[in-house]
C-alpha cells in the first residue's frame, strides 16, 4: 500500500475539549475552544497559575472551512533504525507522550546559536542565551542521515537555520553534503546579510546546491526594521535580490515576514506587490504571525493576537487580489500527493499538518496586468474530493497509466477556463497538475512560465495558544544532535525543547571566545550596526 493519509482522527468543530499547557508552568491543561462574536478563543484554568483565555482565530467560518480538508499521515516507523529506542517519534509534553502523526515535511538543523544581529522577536535568542550551541560538521552530517534514513516516507527538504546559519564555519560544505545526500530541497533561513555582502557568497552557496533563500522581510519601509530588528535593514534587502540576479540561475526567494500588529500589519499588501515586482527571483511570501512568550497580561494578549484570518482579511483590504475564501489550509495538497503516490508506488511527500497551522494561495498575473488566485478558475474542493477517489482506484488498478486520462477528465471538470488569467489557457493547469503528480514535477515546474506567487501563512504557537493535536500533526520538525525529531511548536514553543538541547550540547560563551578568538572577534564586529543601518536619532 502506498496510501499515505488516514481518516482525521481529532475532533471537529465548536465547541470541543483539547490539551493545551499552562503558559507559567508548562503543565498540561484540558482547554476548551469555543465561538464568540463570530471568532474563536481557547480558555484553560491551572490549578496553580489561574485562568488563560486566548484568541486563535479571528474568524469562525474560516476556522470550521478549514477543518474541512483535515487528514492525518502515516507519521514514522522506523525509530529503532534511526536512533535510540522510540525517541524520533514520541515526545513529551509535560508527562504526556504525543506521536507524530505526520511525516517530515520540512526538517530544521540548527546550526548554529550564534548571530550577526540581535533581533528581540527571534525564536533563538541568539546573544542573550549565554551560551554557544554549534553543532560539530560530523553532527549535522549524523542528523541529515537521520532524515534521510526516516521511513516511510524520506524526508526531502531540509532548512538551515539558526541563529544565523550562513555565518557557520562550514556552511557552504553543509549544503553540499545535503545536496549529495538526496535532499531534493535545501534551504536557508537568514537575515540576509552575507548574501548582500558578496556576490562571490551567491554564487558559492548555489554551486553547492543551495535551492531556496528564506529571507526575512518586515517591510518595505525601513521603520519596520527598526522596531522589530533594531536597525534598518531594507536596502540589505535589495542588495541580495540585486546580488543574485548576478548569477546564473540563482536560488529562488521566498520572503518571510513576521508580522507584529501595529508594527508593519499595514505594509502587508505593499509586501506583496513587491514580491511581484521582482519575481524573477521571489517565488513566494510566507507571513509569520508574532508568537508571544513570557508572562503577558489577558488586555495585552488581546491587543496584540494576530491571526491567520487578520491576515487573509488584510491581503484582501490591502491588494485586491484574493478573498479569505481563496485561502486554503495545508493539507489540501495532501490529495495530490495521496494520487502521486499510488500512480508511482511509493510513498511521497504528504503535508498533513494541521488545518489551523497555516493557510495559502497561489495568486497568478494575467496579460492584461490582473491578479486571479487560482481558486478562482479551479474548483478545489471538488478537485480534492475527485482526486481521492483517483487515488483509491489507482491503489488497485493493474494499468496504472490508463487511469491518468481520468485525472486529466476531472481537470476537465474542475478548470473554468473563462475565469483564468488573461493568455492562460485550460492545458497549461492540466500539464502542470499532471506533470507535479510524476517524476518530472521538477522540470514541469521549471517549465511553468506564468507570473505566479506563493502566498502563504503559518501560525507558530505559543503558550498561551498552544494545541497539542497541532503539535501531533506538525510537518516542520527539528532534528537535532541527539538524533531526535522534534515537531517545530514543541521545540520553539510549549515545553520549548529548544533550551533544552541546546544546553545540552553548548558551552559557555566565555569558554567558546577563548577557543575560537578568530570568530569571536568577527563576529563582535558584525553586532556593530553599520552607520547606514542605525536608527535615525
Amino acid at each position: 500500500m502506498t496510501i499515505t493519509t488516514k481518516e482525521y482522527s481529532a475532533m471537529k468543530g465548536l465547541p470541543k475539549k483539547v490539551e493545551s499547557v499552562c503558559p507559567e508552568c508548562g503543565k498540561v491543561l484540558e482547554a476548551e475552544h469555543y465561538e464568540k462574536d463570530g471568532k474563536v478563543y481557547s480558555k484553560k484554568t491551572c490549578p496553580e497559575h489561574g485562568e488563560f483565555d486566548c484568541l486563535i482565530w479571528s474568524s469562525v467560518e474560516q476556522y470550521l472551512r478549514a477543518e474541512t480538508y483535515a487528514k492525518d499521515g502515516i507519521g514514522l516507523e522506523n525509530p529503532d533504525d534511526t536512533t535510540a529506542k522510540g525517541s524520533n517519534v514520541i515526545i513529551k509534553i509535560g508527562d504526556k507522550p504525543v506521536s507524530l502523526k505526520s511525516s517530515t515535511s520540512l526538517a530544521n538543523i540548527d546550526l548554529t546559536n550564534r548571530c550577526n544581529m540581535t533581533c528581540p522577536i527571534c525564536f533563538a535568542e541568539a546573544n542573550s542565551a549565554g551560551y554557544v550551541y554549534e553543532p560539530s560538521f560530523d553532527q549535522v552530517m549524523a542528523m541529515l542521515k537521520t532524515l534521510r534514513d526516516e521511513k516511510p516516507i524520506k524526508c526531502t527538504a531540509v532548512q538551515f537555520s539558526g541563529g544565523e546559519p550562513t555565518i557557520y564555519p562550514r556552511f557552504v560544505e553543509v549544503i553540499k553534503a545535503a545536496k549529495d545526500m538526496g535532499f531534493a530541497q535545501v534551504q536557508v533561513a537568514t537575515n540576509g546579510i552575507e548574501f548582500a555582502k558578496s556576490v562571490e557568497f551567491c554564487q558559492k552557496v548555489k554551486d553547492a546546491g543551495l535551492n531556496t533563500i528564506y529571507l526575512s522581510f518586515d517591510g518595505v519601509t525601513d521603520e519596520p526594521y527598526i522596531q522589530a530588528r533594531n536597525r534598518k535593514m531594507f536596502h540589505v534587502k535589495l542588495q541580495v535580490l540585486d546580488n543574485l540576479r548576478k548569477i546564473e540561475h540563482p536560488p529562488s526567494v521566498v520572503l518571510v515576514p513576521t508580522i507584529v500588529k501595529g508594527v508593519n500589519d499595514h505594509q502587508i499588501g505593499d509586501i506583496i506587490k513587491f514580491a511581484f515586482d521582482n519575481s524573477d527571483i521571489i517565488r513566494g511570501v510566507n507571513f509569520q504571525p508574532v508568537s508571544f512568550t513570557g508572562r503577558i497580561t489577558r488586555e495585552e494578549l488581546e491587543k496584540g493576537r494576530y491571526t491567520i484570518p487578520d491576515l487573509m482579511r488584510d491581503v484582501q483590504e490591502q491588494t485586491g487580489y484574493a478573498k479569505p475564501d481563496d485561502w486554503f489550509p495545508v493539507p489540501v495538497v495532501s490529495s495530490v500527493s495521496k494520487y502521486a503516490s499510488a500512480y508511482l508506488g511509493r510513498p511521497m511527500v504528504t503535508f498533513t499538518a494541521h488545518p489551523h497551522c497555516g493557510m495559502a494561495t497561489y495568486i497568478l498575473k494575467g496579460e492584461d496586468g490582473e491578479y486571479v488566485p487560482m481558486p478562482r478558475f479551479i474548483d478545489v474542493k471538488k478537485f480534492v474530493m475527485g482526486l481521492d477517489e483517483l487515488a483509491d482506484a489507482m491503489e488497485k488498478a493493474r494499468f496504472k497509466k490508463w487511469q491518468l486520462f481520468k485525472l486529466v477528465g476531472l481537470l476537465n471538470t474542475c478548470i473554468d477556463e473563462d475565469k483564468m488569467p488573461k493568455g492562460m489557457k485550460k492545458k497549461d493547469i492540466v500539464r502542470l497538475i499532471k506533470g507535479v503528480m510524476s517524476d518530472s514535477s521538477k522540470k514541469t515546474l521549471a517549465g511553468f512560465s506564468w507570473n505566479a506567487m506563493y502566498i502563504g501563512a503559518m501560525h507558530f504557537q505559543d503558550a498561551y495558544n498552544y494545541d497539542i493535536e497541532r503539535v501531533e500533526r506538525c510537518a516542520i520538525h527539528y532534528v537535532t544532535p541527539d538524533l531526535r525529531v522534534i515537531p517545530f511548536c514543541a521545540y520553539n514553543g510549549g515545553p520549548y525543547y529548544r533550551m533544552e538541547i541546546e544546553k545540552k550540547y553548548s558551552m559557555p560563551i566565555a569558554e567558546w571566545k577563548e577557543k575560537h578568538k578568530e570568530e569571536a572577534k568577527s563576529l563582535e564586529n558584525a553586532l556593530i550596526v553599520p552607520e547606514d543601518q542605525r536608527p535615525d536619532q
